[in-house]
């Protein structure tokens, strides 16, 4: 009795943790762009979910770049002035639309044209909404 208990258990605790996995991939919508250059989905993969990233030297030695693009209404990315993805007073700035009410297929961009400062940003974190 207590074997078929314990094997009850499992089988639940393996339908939940499969249940927590397949809610966090991301959907084909989900994009993130440097550049023009996929840095999430679209090839890239998902491996910089919730992990910092540093700019290219290029990206960041140039004060017109970098244009960035996320699409989809599950992510967002927040830039940052300093390195290692620390918040510095107001310098910050969240790209992305998390609304679910919007088209999946939905964009959102920012560059230095938008912002002279963010040319001077030097990492990100993309997360989902």
């Amino acid at each position: 009795m207590q074997l078929r208990g314990l094997l009850a258990a499992t089988l639940v605790l393996a339908a939940l943790g499969h249940d927590a996995s397949e809610k966090s991939k991301l959907d084909i919508n989900q994009k993130v762009y440097i550049e023009s250059e996929p840095v999430l989905g679209d090839g890239a993969g998902e491996g910089i979910l919730n992990t910092c990233q540093g700019f290219a030297k290029q990206h960041v030695s140039n004060p017109d770049a970098p244009h960035v693009k996320v699409c989809g209404t599950g992510i967002k990315a927040t830039f940052f002035l300093r390195g290692r993805c620390k918040g510095y007073y107001e310098h910050s700035q969240v790209v992305g639309k998390c609304d679910s009410k919007m088209s999946s297929d939905t964009c959102d961009e920012w560059s230095p044209a938008n912002d002279a400062r963010f040319g001077h940003y030097q990492s990100y974190m993309v997360q989902q909404c």
